[in-house]
């Protein structure tokens, strides 16, 4: 059953006549008196869990409160008395059924809790018990965690926070008239119930995982391991990439069971991983000097053999990296990875075409793949933040150069993508080097370099020769750069770039004889849509 929040999630102010007598039934109670007691309602959810006992107990452990039922749609109602408000107080659901996200099977509840801070209840607060919060009160209650360093580690390692305040919805069956936070808290519950498919355990097991995330989190960092060393469900072990678990399952709902039809942009960030496993080996993501940004960015990849846990040297890694937008995906162009000096460390270059995050509104998100000989991918998501001056990147396009358009039948002028790779030297004496790439389409965005073929097999097909990278201090006095025959393009002895100041260059492309613009119209002559124009300071 679904019901309107407004309908039955609300906070109000009974009396305390025989509360805990009345307490004892389906959910409500009421008496003349109206100054003792404040009626609590929430709702228990692993996805809603009908027939659950709820009880309200003090901080040591006294019940002050319940038993009540929760309802078909998990919801609950209790009075509680107005003087333990502005303490510490512990919501704990035992039993119930549910009818689980992952597997669709109606299996028997475990314990769902909430540990709520002191003086956090007011009027128009709700309390809704879910495996985050659970997780949370686990850590508090078994492993001696404060509540403030038990949230704020909980939203370090699963990426959103553990609020008992928003009413998670059945992300399978969701009302119609559910918000975006009601949404969005449905999915989060449900990912867990995903998780516990994924890792090859049994729906009523996705409490004991919960008491074993509390367990692997309390030392603040998920990684498989607790105080006492690995961390079991059973017989089933937590891996060191349970983290990447979680993030694969929660995209393993949103793609399989997930009716809520929240877009990317409302999803946000996906937990940022930094280990994951494929079959043979252990990849381990390393940030460059500075964070994942639009246009250029490095960082490394750490690769163990999963069996010994040698570095695994001598592979090819490959990268790709999708954005997943409000209404779109599409690629990014990539450089890719090369061995190190150090067995088995990796270096990566790709070149982010936009930001995920700006500020505080997002995007979506990027899901970045690395891939060994060909065979195993692993996936990470980091954020991916805006660069100043949009991080050297540019883009220029054809007039009479096309592609297939996003519509059938449509075309689009064919884009060239310019980013900034390096510059070195002094004042005088500078070297530029800029990374090209071409758009063949969403999808697919390969290196620009001489005699390359684009669009091979369709009647747009490219071959690109001759090419012009031409370089310019002032618009005026142009200069060649040169193909290094991998999408990269360099100039040396640069003079007219000063250290220490913001600087301007331009750079003019020509493909096939064609000068591509900023706008796609014919070149202007005058500066206005002839070239791009790259601001940056040294």
């Amino acid at each position: 059953m679904n019901l309107k929040k407004s309908a039955w999630l609300k906070l109000a102010v009974i009396p305390l006549v025989g509360v805990l007598a009345a307490c004892g039934g389906g959910g409500s109670s009421s008496s003349s008196d109206t100054s003792d007691t404040t009626t609590v309602t929430g709702s228990v959810v692993a996805a809603p869990v009908h027939g659950a006992s709820v009880v309200f107990k003090d901080a040591g452990g006294n019940t002050i409160a319940g038993p009540v039922l929760t309802q078909a749609d998990g919801s609950y109602s209790v009075p509680i008395p107005n003087a333990y408000l502005a303490a510490e107080l512990i919501f704990e659901s035992t039993g119930g059924t549910f009818d689980d996200e992952a597997t669709g099977f109606n299996r028997n509840a475990g314990l769902l809790a909430a540990h709520i801070a002191a003086g956090s209840l007011s009027g128009g607060s709700e309390v809704h018990m879910t495996p985050a919060t659970t997780i949370v009160r686990h850590m508090v209650e078994t492993h001696g965690i404060t509540l403030d360093t038990a949230r704020t580690a909980f939203e370090a390692a699963f990426g959103f926070p553990a609020d008992f305040g928003d009413a998670p919805v059945d992300a399978t069956d969701p009302a119609i008239d559910a918000t975006d936070a009601e949404l969005l808290a449905g999915v989060r519950a449900a990912t867990f119930s995903q998780l516990t498919m994924d890792l090859g355990l049994t729906v009523e097991e996705q409490f004991d995982l919960l008491v074993a995330l509390a367990e692997d989190l309390a030392d603040g960092t998920l990684d498989g391991e607790g105080a006492g060393g690995a961390v079991m469900v059973g017989a089933t072990p937590l891996t060191a990439n349970i983290q990447s678990q979680f993030t694969l399952a929660l995209q393993n709902f949103l793609d399989g069971n997930d009716r809520t039809g929240l877009l990317p942009t409302q999803i946000g960030s996906l937990p940022f991983a930094k280990n994951a496993h494929s079959a043979s080996y252990r990849f381990e993501y390393v940030a460059g000097m500075m964070a994942a940004m639009e246009g250029k960015t490095q960082f490394k990849v750490i690769v163990t053999d999963a069996a010994t846990g040698l570095a695994a040297d001598g592979l090819a890694l490959s990268l790709a990296a999708k954005m997943h937008m409000e209404s779109m995906t599409h690629m990014t162009p990539v450089d890719g990875c090369s061995e190190s000096s150090t067995a088995g460390t990796y270096n990566c270059t790709l070149y982010y075409l936009m930001p995920s995050v700006m500020g505080d509104v997002s995007m979506g998100y990027w899901e970045l793949m690395v891939t060994a000989d060909a065979t195993e991918t692993v996936k990470f998501f980091p954020p991916v933040v805006m660069g100043m001056n949009g991080n050297g990147k540019h883009q220029l396009k054809g007039q009479l150069d096309l592609i297939p358009g996003m519509m059938a039948g449509m075309t689009e002028q064919r884009t060239y993508y310019l980013f900034k790779d390096s510059i070195a030297g002094t004042t005088g004496n500078h070297n530029v080097r800029l990374f090209a790439a071409v758009k063949e389409s969403m999808m697919m965005l390969p290196k620009l370099f001489l005699n390359e073929t684009y669009s091979a097999g369709t009647t747009y097909v490219l071959t690109a020769n001759p090419i012009a990278v031409e370089f310019s201090t002032d618009g005026t006095n142009w200069s060649p750069m040169t193909d290094e025959s991998d999408g990269y393009w360099n100039i040396t002895g640069v003079t007219g770039l000063t250290d220490g100041v913001e600087n301007t260059f331009q750079v003019r492309l020509t493909v096939n004889s064609e000068q591509k613009t900023t706008d796609g119209l014919a070149p202007a002559l005058d500066g206005t849509n002839d070239y791009a124009i790259f601001t940056t300071t040294l």
